[in-house]
């Protein structure tokens, strides 16, 4: 009957084909004690006849189909899977289709069919947690059924947990470019997906667009110093993505990184003027950076108040001969002012050309002889060249003008000491310490004091 039932189903003569298949059922009822007393062959007998019927769409006696195999049988597991399969076709019914995977894994608990199939419906229900473990154990059974996550991956591209399954495979093959791409995916899919995140961050350290996906996700955790970091990486490998730059301005207005960028970027676009404005927050928030300046001194060279900003910076940062030369430029532009040959003077110190120096100074005490800063950069001058008696002048003036100055005090103690004058040294020493007790310490490993250093006086003095 089953046989002939087929070759109707077959043909298309479907409603026959149904018919058919209950005058089967029928004849069964009838035959119970037939039926009985061979559970295990009618048991299959109605699993395929459910089968039939559950192709035809009749899933109500599929069902019924399958429990009749079950009560006859309940060790048959493929009853179990397929009473599963049709709860899950029809509506409503995945918790029901649930039980019987879990009958069926019961009884064998490595059937792969159950655990693919009980996953898939765990994520219809939102058990997204259970179904991945159980993807996991596909492939810790038996690694070749990462072919049904490929399979799975296909159906529904659009699943973050299958990639993620299929990422962690191949990062466990030891093929990083294929697993990086999918947990670029996994991350696309779910950008809150830390874990996929950070393995990504590990095979691809120096993608931009991993690196600003990990940045916007810190700043949305409340971890904006973290997220600056990773932007400012991204910013690194890619200076002239303006969209990028414009939205770190956003961020971080005052982040010089970016200034620069988007003064660069502006300068290539021969604005110059507007990257300008940028360059001058930069100097403005550090003004050790004379980048501003110079490009500002570009468009207009003889603007002697960037000239002396500019000088004044690079003197600031140790850059003595660079400052030299500006205050020179500005000598050139006709400036003459005591603080310009001060400054000039203080530069050629600097640069050890201390006679150039003292000329600097000596023009500075022509315009103002009582300035003391000038005396007093005068008399180091001539000390380093040793022209000690042209020192102490310069140190006496010092003096004379500001009584408590301890740096002259202390400078004519030194050249007491270079003098081996033990008497003088002694009351020019003292006042020195007794005016800035740091003199003290200093005066121990001055090699001004070498010579002396064993006499009892000096010892007495800075003990």
């Amino acid at each position: 009957m089953i046989e002939e039932t087929k070759k109707k189903q077959v043909s298309g003569q479907i409603d026959d084909a149904v018919f058919e298949y209950r005058r089967v059922l029928r004849y069964l009822r009838e035959e119970k004690d037939v039926v009985n007393k061979n559970p295990n062959t009618f048991s299959e007998i109605y699993n395929q006849i459910g089968k039939l019927l559950y192709n035809l769409g009749e899933q109500d006696y599929a069902i019924e189909c399958f429990e009749m195999s079950l009560n006859l049988d309940p060790r048959n597991i493929e009853s179990w899977l397929n009473k599963a399969m049709t709860y899950v076709s029809m509506d409503k019914m995945n918790e029901y289709a649930l039980l019987c995977f879990n009958e069926a894994l019961n009884l064998d608990p490595i059937n792969i069919k159950a655990i693919l199939n009980k996953a898939n419906v765990l994520k219809l229900l939102g058990r997204h947690e259970e179904a991945y473990e159980l993807y996991k154990q596909l492939l810790d059974i038996n690694p070749a059924n990462v072919k049904h996550i490929h399979k799975l991956v296909k159906h529904s591209p659009d699943d973050p947990d299958l990639w993620q399954i299929e990422a962690e495979n191949f990062k466990k093959l030891g093929n990083d470019e294929k697993a990086a791409k999918a947990y670029q995916k996994v991350v696309e899919l779910d950008p809150n997906n830390q874990e996929a995140l950070q393995e990504l961050m590990k095979l691809k350290p120096n993608d931009i667009n991993i690196l600003l996906a990990k940045a916007e996700k810190l700043l949305e955790d409340g971890k904006p110093d973290e997220a600056k970091e990773n932007f400012l990486e991204a910013l690194n490998q890619n200076p002239e993505d303006i969209e990028l730059i414009d939205r770190l301005l956003k961020l971080y207005p005052e982040e010089p990184d970016v200034l620069r960028c988007k003064a660069e970027l502006l300068e290539k676009e021969d604005d110059l003027t507007e990257a300008l404005k940028y360059y001058k927050k930069i100097h403005e928030l550090n003004p050790s950076d004379i980048t501003y300046l110079n490009k500002a001194l570009e468009l207009n060279p003889k603007n002697k108040d960037l000239l002396y900003n500019k000088g004044d910076a690079l003197y600031n940062e140790g850059k003595y001969r660079g400052a030299l030369e500006t205050y020179n430029k500005l000598i050139e532009l006709g400036e003459n002012n005591i603080d310009l040959w001060h400054n000039k003077g203080a530069c050629l110190y600097q640069l050890g050309e201390y006679e150039e120096a003292i000329k600097a100074f000596n023009l500075v005490l022509k315009e103002d002889s009582e300035e003391i800063i000038a005396w007093l950069s005068k008399g180091a001058a001539h000390y380093q060249l040793e022209h000690y008696e042209e020192a102490m002048n310069a140190f006496n003036e010092v003096v004379k003008r500001e009584a408590n100055t301890p740096s002259a005090w202390y400078y004519k103690a030194k050249i007491a000491a270079k003098q081996n004058n033990i008497k003088l040294l002694k009351p020019l020493l003292s006042r020195a310490i007794s005016l800035d007790e740091e003199y003290r310490e200093e005066a121990k490993e001055d090699e001004a004091f070498y010579a002396v250093r064993d006499e009892d006086i000096f010892k007495e003095i800075i003990s």
